[in-house]
């Protein structure tokens, strides 16, 4: 298994209910990104990027998505929501894709944090992250290397 620093620029996880936990691997993510994507190529404004994948039974009023920035750390904090029925019933490759979805809805939610907006590049992050996405079989090229 891979090693990563303990200082990274991304950082992935995943509140997931008991029975969807062995379904979903947020480990791929969390490597390619952490390889495929510098910050500092974006400007400033963004030094560290926070996401959590949240999938709950639809009836959990405890999590919620969430987004926070703190501009003296320039720091974002982000959690979406994915559908617990959808990846209750989907394929390995089928949940790959709503967390591709996740994570790009999660980027675009940068736009809304205000302080961001002062130099930080957030198209051309998604632009970026959208080819890592769009490489074929990037997941298991990724999971076999972790």
């Amino acid at each position: 298994m891979k090693n990563l620093p303990d200082e990274r620029q991304i950082y992935i996880s995943g509140r997931l209910w008991h029975e969807i936990y062995p379904k979903m691997d947020i480990a791929p993510f969390i490597f390619a990104l952490h390889e495929g994507i510098d910050l500092t190529k974006y400007d400033e404004g963004l030094k560290k990027l926070y996401f959590t994948f949240l999938v709950m039974p639809p009836d959990d009023k405890v999590l919620a998505p969430y987004q926070h920035y703190s501009a003296k750390k320039q720091e974002a904090d982000i959690s979406v929501r994915i559908s617990y029925e959808q990846v209750v019933h989907a394929t390995e490759s089928e949940i790959v894709k709503l967390m591709e979805q996740a994570y790009l809805q999660g980027i675009e939610q940068l736009k809304g944090l205000c302080r961001i907006g002062t130099g930080f590049d957030v198209e051309g992050l998604k632009r970026d992250v959208e080819k890592i996405f769009e490489k074929e079989g990037w997941y298991e090229v990724v999971e076999a290397a972790v």
